[in-house]
C-alpha cells in the first residue's frame, strides 16, 4: 500500500475545504464572520412512489437492480387464501410500474437472501419449516412439538416456478456440520452473475454454479479471513468486503472463488457510521444520518453527493440505494415501504438565499426537523447545517470534530447559530464576547412574552441578566428517594446522605449497583460547578466539603459484577425501592406521568427529589435537551432569530417532538391537567380508548391512578424551584480522576490529593475564562 503524507493531505485537504466554501463560496468578510451564499451543490430533489406503493397492502422492503431494470418486491397477505403472496414489482427508471408479479408462499415458508440475475430470474434461500414430533417431556410425558427447517438454494423465475433448486441441509459437509453443532443456519448468499453463487452455511462457504448445483465447500483455512466479512455487488461485477476492525472499517476487492481477500484500505471518517452499496460512478455509495457519498477503493476521500438537509429532507436514514445512473437513484427513507427516487438538481436552478450556518457537533433530530421546515417556509433564508463530526471526527478520534469546533470558534470563525454542546467552554465564550443576548430578541419579538418562560430556567443560564443561549426544554436530574426518609426539603450535604445510609441494615445500598467511578462523574456534574467560582476563578477543591465527598465516593465499589447475583435477586429486583433495599434513584425527570410513576410504583409512597449530596445542599440540575445561541459577529442575526424564536413558539412547545419539560408555562400548565386523566390511545378508527399505567413487582400488577389536581400542581411548583445547571466537564473531570487515583488506592491521604487536584483546576481554569 502505497504510503500517503499524512500532514501533507490534511493541509491540501483544509485548503480545498476553504476553497470550495465550507461556509458558503465567496470572499470572506474581514471579521472572519462567514459568508452569506448558500451551497447549492448537494441538492436532490424527491419523488416517492406513492402512486405505486401508496396502496394500504401494497408495500416492499427492498429494491434491486437487473440489468437496466429495476424491481421492489415484499410481502402482502391475501386475505382470500390467507397465505403470504410474495410480490414483486418491475419499476422503469423514471420509476413508473411496468408489471407486478405475485408469487404464493406456501405456509411456514420464506424466501430470504434474494438477488436477480440481469434476466429478471431471482435467486434466493427458501426456507421450508416443518413440525416434527420431539422428545416426551420427561414431566408430563406429553409429547413435545419441534420444527426442523430445510433450506433450498433456489432460482426461480417471476411466476414463481422453481427453476433450479439445491437442498442446502444434504450437503455432505453442511450435514456433517448440522450434526456435530445440532442445529442449521445459512448466513450470507453472494450472487456473481458471471461465476456463480456462494453460500456462507454453518460457517463455511459453499460453491454452487448459476444452475444451484454444488460445486465444492472451500478450505476452512482460505474462507477463515473472508468469514467475519461483508459484501457488496459492484455494478462492474467486482465483489467488495467491509470487515469490522479494531480501528475502523476496512474496504478489499474479495475473490471468493479463490477464497482471497486484495489489499485492504481504511474507509475515510467514521467508518462505523456508513452503509455501503453499489455505485454508479463511484465504486459505492456511502450513506451516513447526514448525507450520501460517493467514493473509490483505496481512495483518500470520499466525494459528498447529496446533502439531507440540503435537499430538504428530514430524515436521518437512506438505505438501499439502488443507482439509475450518475445522477438518480432509488432509495428508501427511515422505515417507509415505499420507494423514493432522487434526482440530482442543477446549482443553477436552487434559488437564491442567505444561507445561515449552523454549526454542530452531532445533529439533534429535533433541530434537523425544525432546520428542514425553516427552509421550506422562508423565502429569504436558508440554514446550512455543518455537522463537525461527520466531517472531521475518525475512528481514530472521536473528539476531532468538537476540537476541530472549538478552535474554530476560538480562531473567529463562529457559525450564525452554535448548537452548544455541554462540553463546550461556555463561560470563555461569553467572556469573549462571541453571542447575542436574546432577551434583546425575546423582548421585541410580538409573539413572545419573557413572562411565559420558566423564570428559574431563564435565571440558570442567564450571565450577569443576559441569556446567550436558548434553551427550548428540559429535564431534572436529581436523586429521588422517600420523602418518610429524607423529608419534603430537597438538597442534602454528604453528611446527611452519610448519617442516613448508616441508619439502615447491612447491606442496603445507596444507589443501585453503582461504581466508584460512576459515582465520581455524578457528582462532578451535578455538584461539581459549586467547587468553582467562575467569576473570580477561584477554585475550592482542597476544601473540607470536597474531601467528604470523594471520602463518600470510596465507600462505593471498584466494580460490580452482575453475573454474581442470583436469580432471586432479578425476580425482586422492582421491589428493592419499596422495600427499602435501595435508598435513591439516579433519575431524569422530563414529565409529570413519570414523576407519578416513580411515586406510585417504584416506590409506593411519596417521594423527595432530593438531589445528589452537594456542599451547597443543592444536587439537583437543569438539563437542557439542547442550547442554541446566535454569534455576535453574524451578518444574519435576525435570519438567525427567525428560526431560533420558531422553539418558543406554541407549535414547537406543544409539538410531539417536545418531549421534555417545556420552557412555556402556559404549555407547562396544560400537561399538569393531562396529568390527571387517564391515558388513552386512538384506535384505527380514531376513536379515544383509554387505559390505566400499570408497574409490576414480580407477577403483582399495581394500578397506577392518575396525578391528582394537587399532586400535580405541587410537582409543577417543585419545577419553579431548581436553579442549578448541569455542567460536563470532561478536562477537568480527567483531572480530578488522574490524581485521585491515589487516595482511592490507599497511596494518599485525601488531603493530600485535594490540593493537587484544586492546583491543577485553578490553572485550568485560569486558562479557560
Amino acid at each position: 500500500m502505497k504510503r500517503v503524507n499524512k500532514k501533507k493531505l490534511f493541509l491540501q485537504g483544509l485548503f480545498l475545504l476553504l476553497m470550495a466554501g465550507l461556509w458558503g463560496c465567496g470572499k470572506k468578510s474581514a471579521d472572519n464572520a462567514p459568508v452569506t451564499t448558500a451551497s447549492k451543490d448537494y441538492v436532490y430533489k424527491t419523488e416517492v412512489l406513492e402512486n405505486i406503493f401508496g396502496q394500504e397492502n401494497r408495500m416492499v422492503d427492498r429494491m434491486v437492480r437487473s440489468g437496466d431494470t429495476f424491481y421492489a418486491y415484499g410481502y402482502e397477505w391475501n386475505e382470500e387464501t390467507e397465505n403470504s403472496v410474495f410480490m414483486v414489482y418491475q419499476i422503469n427508471e423514471e420509476g413508473t410500474l411496468e408489471n407486478e408479479y405475485s408469487i404464493p408462499v406456501e405456509e411456514n415458508t420464506s424466501f430470504r437472501n434474494i438477488s436477480m440475475d440481469d434476466e429478471g430470474n431471482i435467486y434466493c434461500v427458501i426456507n421450508e419449516s416443518q413440525e416434527v414430533t420431539g422428545e416426551a417431556d420427561p414431566e408430563t410425558g406429553e409429547e413435545m412439538v419441534d420444527y426442523m427447517d430445510t433450506y433450498y438454494l433456489t432460482k426461480m423465475n417471476l411466476q414463481g416456478e422453481r427453476l433450479f433448486s439445491t437442498n442446502l441441509n444434504e450437503i455432505p459437509e453442511f450435514k456433517a456440520r448440522w450434526e456435530e453443532d445440532g442445529y442449521f443456519y445459512v448466513g450470507d448468499m453472494i450472487l456473481d452473475k458471471e461465476k456463480g453463487i456462494y453460500i456462507n452455511a454453518m460457517g463455511m462457504l459453499g460453491k454452487f454454479d448459476l444452475e444451484c448445483n454444488f460445486r465444492e465447500v472451500m478450505e476452512e483455512s482460505k474462507w477463515e479471513e473472508l468469514s467475519a466479512a461483508n459484501f457488496v455487488l459492484l455494478n462492474d461485477g467486482r465483489i467488495a468486503a467491509y470487515l469490522y476492525e479494531d480501528d475502523g472499517i476496512t474496504l478489499a476487492l474479495a475473490d471468493l472463488e479463490q477464497g482471497t481477500l486484495g489489499e485492504k484500505y481504511k474507509v475515510p471518517g467514521r467508518s462505523y457510521e456508513f452503509s455501503y452499496y453499489p455505485g454508479i460512478g463511484y465504486d459505492l455509495y456511502l450513506t451516513d444520518s447526514n448525507s450520501l457519498y460517493g467514493y473509490n477503493i483505496g481512495d483518500a476521500d470520499k466525494t459528498m453527493l447529496m446533502n439531507y438537509i440540503d435537499s430538504d429532507l428530514d430524515t436521518y436514514n437512506v438505505y438501499n440505494v439502488v443507482g439509475i445512473n450518475e445522477r438518480q437513484f432509488f432509495a428508501f427513507c427511515d422505515g417507509e415501504n415505499v420507494p423514493v427516487k432522487f434526482t440530482k438538481v442543477d446549482p443553477e436552478d436552487v434559488k437564491d438565499k442567505k444561507q445561515i450556518t449552523l454549526a454542530t457537533v452531532y445533529t439533534n433530530w429535533q433541530i434537523r426537523q425544525e432546520v428542514v421546515k425553516f427552509n421550506k417556509s422562508s423565502d429569504e433564508y436558508r440554514i446550512t447545517i455543518i455537522d463537525y463530526n461527520s466531517l472531521y471526527a475518525t475512528d481514530d478520534d472521536y473528539m476531532a470534530g468538537l476540537n476541530k469546533l472549538n478552535t474554530d470558534i476560538v480562531s473567529g470563525k463562529v457559525p450564525d447559530i452554535l448548537v452548544v454542546e455541554e462540553n463546550m467552554p461556555v463561560n470563555s465564550y461569553i467572556n469573549k464576547g462571541l453571542f447575542e443576548d436574546l432577551k434583546t430578541y425575546i423582548n421585541k419579538d410580538q409573539e413572545i412574552d419573557m413572562n411565559d418562560l420558566m423564570p428559574n430556567v431563564i435565571e440558570a443560564f442567564s450571565t450577569d441578566g443576559k441569556l446567550y443561549t436558548l434553551i427550548p426544554s428540559y429535564y431534572i436530574e436529581t436523586l429521588v428517594a422517600k420523602t418518610s426518609d429524607v423529608g419534603e426539603k430537597k438538597g442534602w450535604t454528604v453528611q446527611e446522605a452519610k448519617g442516613l445510609l448508616a441508619s439502615k441494615p447491612e447491606g442496603t445500598q445507596f444507589i443501585n449497583n453503582i461504581t466508584r467511578e460512576e459515582m465520581l462523574d455524578y457528582c462532578m456534574s451535578m455538584t461539581g460547578s459549586q467547587f468553582i467560582d467562575w467569576e473570580t476563578g477561584k477554585c475550592n477543591f482542597n476544601s473540607d466539603e470536597f474531601i467528604q465527598m470523594i471520602e463518600f465516593i470510596k465507600s462505593f465499589p471498584e466494580e460490580v459484577d452482575m453475573e454474581e447475583f442470583e436469580d432471586d435477586y432479578w425476580i425482586n429486583y422492582d421491589a428493592m425501592w419499596r422495600e427499602g433495599k435501595v435508598i435513591t434513584s439516579k433519575v431524569g425527570i422530563s414529565n409529570f406521568n413519570y414523576y407519578n410513576y416513580l411515586e406510585k410504583g417504584t416506590y409506593g409512597e411519596k417521594i423527595t427529589m432530593i438531589g445528589f449530596p452537594a456542599p451547597a445542599g443543592d444536587g439537583s440540575v437543569i438539563r437542557p435537551t439542547f442550547q442554541l445561541a446566535i454569534s455576535s459577529k453574524s451578518p444574519n442575526k435576525e435570519g438567525a432569530w427567525a428560526f431560533l424564536r420558531t422553539f418558543l413558539l406554541e407549535e414547537y412547545q406543544a409539538g410531539d417532538s417536545n418531549y421534555n419539560l417545556p420552557i412555556s408555562i402556559k404549555r407547562l400548565k396544560e400537561l399538569a391537567e393531562e396529568a390527571t386523566q387517564r391515558p388513552y390511545y386512538l384506535d384505527e378508527n380514531g376513536n379515544k380508548v383509554e387505559y390505566d399505567e400499570t408497574y409490576y413487582i414480580g407477577e403483582v400488577e399495581i394500578m397506577i391512578s392518575p396525578m391528582t389536581k394537587q399532586e400535580a400542581e405541587a410537582f409543577m411548583d417543585q419545577l419553579y424551584s431548581f436553579t442549578e445547571v448541569y455542567h460536563y466537564d470532561e478536562s477537568l473531570l480527567n483531572i480530578i480522576k488522574e490524581e485521585i487515583a491515589p487516595y482511592f488506592k490507599g497511596q494518599k491521604s485525601a488531603k493530600d490529593v485535594v490540593a493537587i487536584i484544586n492546583s491543577r483546576a485553578q490553572i485550568y481554569v485560569s486558562e479557560n475564562r
